[in-house]
């Protein structure tokens, strides 16, 4: 199963034809702790045929940037705004993540976004899972795309 390739290109599909932002995709991450200095975290689960939390990770002024553009008006704060619009982009991912495994007969079903949002917070997962973690650059700064899994 290849993750990374699979979130690369529901991403930026995602970008260039509902949000209309150039996207590029970084270096996969895919061993170690990974530090993301990142203000806001949307998170959706994944189950069936594996386990998986799948998360949009940016720092504010990404998440206000995707915002604006999403929705066509300047954002000035991290409001409900961001947070919703984060966690429909998560949603969005992980239904792209969805339709794509199910072309390979892998069942999955979508658990609802959550978005948290601060200065200071850490996500975490069981040791035994897998991880892979994707850059994508926007004209304003970084974004990540991260998909932590248990194949079964």
């Amino acid at each position: 199963m290849d993750f990374a390739k699979k979130i690369i290109h529901t991403t930026e599909e995602i970008f260039n034809t509902m949000i209309f932002m150039e996207i590029s995709s970084g270096q996969v991450l895919t061993e170690g702790q990974e530090v993301l200095d990142c203000h806001v975290s949307s998170m959706i689960g994944l189950s069936g045929d594996f386990n998986s939390m799948l998360s949009i990770h940016c720092p504010g002024n990404i998440g206000r940037a995707i915002t604006s553009e999403m929705l066509g008006m300047d954002v000035e704060e991290i409001d409900e705004d961001v947070k919703d619009t984060l966690g429909e982009i998560a949603n969005m991912v992980a239904g792209g993540l969805k339709e794509s495994f199910a072309a390979e007969d892998i069942n999955l079903e979508l658990s609802i976004p959550t978005t948290v949002s601060g200065k200071s917070y850490t996500v975490s997962s069981p040791t035994k899972s897998n991880r892979v973690i994707i850059p994508f650059k926007l004209e304003q700064g970084r974004f990540f795309v991260e998909i932590k899994y248990s194949l079964r």
